[in-house]
């Protein structure tokens, strides 16, 4: 059955395009963590972005005994953490590659992920309007505040914050593809389908923002648009599931039902 998720993601690993804010660190750690991403932390990530999470989860543990100053060994372990469900775990992980690197910025966000997760909102909210107090348009915040209004049942201050990253982030696809979720699920499918589709369409993009942009369509009524969606990449039987879905959903939201199928007109005699 289609699951309703605001994309959030986890960790260093899927974040890469975050920017850093470094603490100053000796030169000697700075050295040792270049080496480390040149061989074992690359190895290591990698194992961990192929879905191997508990042979990467072996070689961060390896790196923390043997390399316990460099963040990224700790953002990394977290990462396998947060992946397996441990979340816990990861929290514990992510605070001591900050206590190493106070300035660094993708331990906060991961913190904060993990508190959505654990569905402790007041305190995700309260670290991600941290994080933007210092700077204001970061995307990553911008998108883990979206959500945590979205989860709190505060849709328009969700959409007003997704907004307003997409306005200096524009291409940003987590920011996009939530908002049109959350378009959706408050029965403003057309706007949703506006938004997920952009300028540049679907192609390419994240599955999450084809599973919105089909949800989209279903609320709206167009299953023979939803169903093309899904059927790119699904199994019938479980488009046939999802489908069904979008008629109990559309019921839930007062949305009208499935939109006629075009026919040739009858010729007049």
């Amino acid at each position: 059955m289609f699951r309703l998720v605001f994309w959030l993601a986890a960790g260093s690993v899927l974040t890469g395009c975050v920017t850093q804010k470094t603490a100053v660190r000796p030169l000697e750690t700075v050295v040792d963590q270049a080496a480390l991403e040149a061989g074992d932390l690359r190895i290591a990530a990698s194992a961990l972005q192929s879905g191997d999470v508990q042979v990467a989860r072996s070689l961060y543990k390896d790196l923390a005994r043997s390399h316990p100053d460099v963040p990224a060994v700790w953002q990394g372990l977290g990462d396998s953490y947060f992946l397996a469900g441990e979340f816990e775990a990861a929290q514990a992980t992510y605070a001591k590659a900050q206590e190493i690197a106070p300035t660094l910025l993708a331990p906060q966000l991961a913190q904060a992920r993990v508190l959505v997760r654990l569905r402790q909102l007041d305190q995700a909210r309260a670290r991600f309007q941290e994080i933007l107090a210092q700077d204001p348009d970061q995307p990553v915040a911008l998108a883990g505040l979206g959500v945590v209004y979205d989860l709190s049942g505060q849709p328009e201050l969700a959409q007003q914050t997704y907004r307003k990253g997409l306005t200096a982030h524009p291409g940003d696809e987590a920011l996009r593809t939530n908002l049109g979720l959350s378009l959706a699920l408050t029965g403003k499918p057309r706007e949703a389908i506006n938004v997920l589709l952009g300028n540049a369409g679907v192609a390419g993009s994240l599955p999450q923002r084809r599973d919105n942009l089909a949800l989209a369509y279903g609320v709206m009524g167009r299953e023979d648009a939803a169903e093309d969606i899904l059927l790119s990449y699904q199994p019938r039987g479980l488009v046939q599931d999802n489908l069904e879905f979008y008629r109990y959903l559309r019921q839930q939201l007062g949305q009208p039902g499935p939109e006629p199928t075009p026919t040739a007109k009858t010729a007049k005699r």
